[in-house]
């Protein structure tokens, strides 16, 4: 048997054990971010962005999460890493990002979109990511520091369907 084939089937093995161990809960979860993960993917397909609609110090304060939707919040973020690594479509990190704030918004979590980029010696680097109380959900820590972050008025710009 070829060695790429050995590989697959040991990465499926794999895969099927975690799934198999994976409560009813977490599968409800996958089944919902695999679907956010599509619609998100579609609708970027036919939005344009416009002018921000209103400046970043008139933005609301958001109060922070009880301590226990961090970790749920992160739990949320491995089961859509499965949900976007198990997809029939490739997933951008906006893509991934988006469905990962609509999850936890329908979970009572509030989060934060975060877009930054860098430019360095190896070219033009653009991320998006989710914080929530000021940490990077299923995202290495240092995300903020490696890409320097967008204003939340470019964020909040008014988004509208082509004609």
């Amino acid at each position: 048997m070829p060695s790429w084939k050995t590989a697959s089937l040991k990465s499926l093995k794999r895969k099927l054990r975690i799934a198999r161990q994976l409560p009813l809960a977490d599968w409800l979860v996958l089944a919902e971010a695999w679907w956010a993960l599509l619609g998100f993917r579609l609708v970027l397909r036919w939005i344009r962005i416009e002018a921000p609609s209103a400046p970043a110090d008139s933005l609301p304060d958001e109060a922070g999460p009880p301590p226990d939707h961090l970790s749920r919040a992160q739990r949320t973020g491995r089961l859509l890493g499965l949900a976007a690594r198990g997809h029939i479509l490739p997933m951008t990190c906006l893509v991934r990002a988006l469905a990962l704030r609509r999850l936890l918004e329908r979970r009572g979590i509030s989060s934060r979109l975060r877009i930054g980029a860098d430019w360095s010696a190896s070219g033009f680097h653009a991320h998006a990511w989710v914080e929530v109380e000021g940490r990077a959900v299923g995202e290495p820590a240092d995300v903020s520091d490696r890409f320097a972050v967008f204003e939340p008025a470019i964020l909040n710009s008014r988004v509208a369907l082509p004609r």
